[in-house]
């Protein structure tokens, strides 16, 4: 997968408008009234998800040919996670390439505030776009989830269809409610070079034992291991506190082994929790590029 670069964050949150709950107050015992909605609406999220990434992807891509980016490096709108109650949904706009190609293929085009900036009309873009579509598509799935028939018919001689009063209210004409928020501060705050460490670790800690893996390709060299063990869980700790261990290389993708009777604090005490106590255990693995902290509680036994 090629690598792409944020250049704004969005987060739409849709809800039933006033309107709307107030006549589904019709149906107490429909599932689509349950929650205020939201389980109707995460029930069709599919939907609305759709729409946003159509009016999303058509207002910044229609903002960047204007500015002069060419077709094959437009930016384009990713998913990212949803969320119940109202339903929401965070997205963001990315462009294709690393960090540094981002901030020099911009800077040839305009300067990096200027370009954020004009995002403010992107986001009411989107906005105009979106609203009326959700609204139709929200109105539509109520009614014919709910089984109702908007302006049924019957015919006349000669085939003319005549409009038939029906004894089901329809919903309001708009029956939803949407904010849109866009954060333009990654685009803005792109810079030129960037240093880059990374570091995929997994670990693990027993009674007897503990694991380090090294998830990544890159190898690691003189590591220092450290662990803490307290009573209650803490936020602040000091190495002469910790019982340490050391290690030399971890290549990438492999895995190391200690036994806890490996660790010792500063007076040369071994770490032992062969006690069964609950304990809560803190790691932090050290190597020549920085710190990395893991928190562990294991229950009493």
């Amino acid at each position: 997968m090629e690598k792409t670069t944020v250049l704004a964050n969005l987060r739409l949150t849709m809800r039933f408008n006033q309107a709307t709950l107030k006549w589904l107050q019709r149906y107490p015992d429909s599932w689509v009234s349950k929650e205020e909605g939201s389980v109707f609406l995460a029930e069709f999220g599919g939907t609305w998800e759709r729409l946003f990434l159509e009016s999303a992807n058509h207002e910044a891509q229609a903002y960047f040919t204007k500015l002069g980016v060419p077709a094959e490096r437009l930016p384009f709108v990713l998913v990212g996670v949803r969320f119940r109650g109202s339903w929401e949904l965070v997205a963001y706009l990315v462009i294709t390439g690393t960090v540094s190609s981002t901030f020099a293929f911009f800077k040839g085009i305009s300067e990096l505030p200027k370009i954020a900036e004009g995002l403010s009309a992107v986001k009411a873009g989107i906005q105009k776009h979106l609203q009326p579509l959700l609204d139709l598509a929200a109105r539509d799935q109520l009614i014919q989830t709910l089984g109702l028939n908007e302006e049924p018919r019957r015919m006349r001689s000669g085939g003319i269809p005549v409009p038939v009063q029906t004894e089901q209210p329809l919903p309001p004409p708009t029956v939803v409610e949407s904010d849109l928020m866009l954060d333009s501060r990654p685009l803005a705050s792109l810079t030129p070079a960037v240093k880059v460490h990374k570091v995929h670790l997994s670990v693990g800690v027993s009674r007897e034992g503990f694991t380090l893996e090294n998830l990544g390709d890159d190898p690691l060299r003189n590591v220092r291991l450290g662990l803490f063990r307290t009573k209650t869980e803490r936020h602040q700790w000091s190495y002469v506190d910790s019982y340490t261990a050391g290690l030399n290389l971890l290549s990438g993708g492999q895995t190391t082994s200690k036994r806890l009777g490996e660790f010792r604090d500063q007076q040369g005490n071994l770490l032992d929790m062969s006690d069964g106590e609950a304990a809560y255990v803190d790691c932090w693995v050290e190597d020549d590029h920085g710190i990395y902290l893991f928190r562990f509680f294991l229950e009493m036994e």
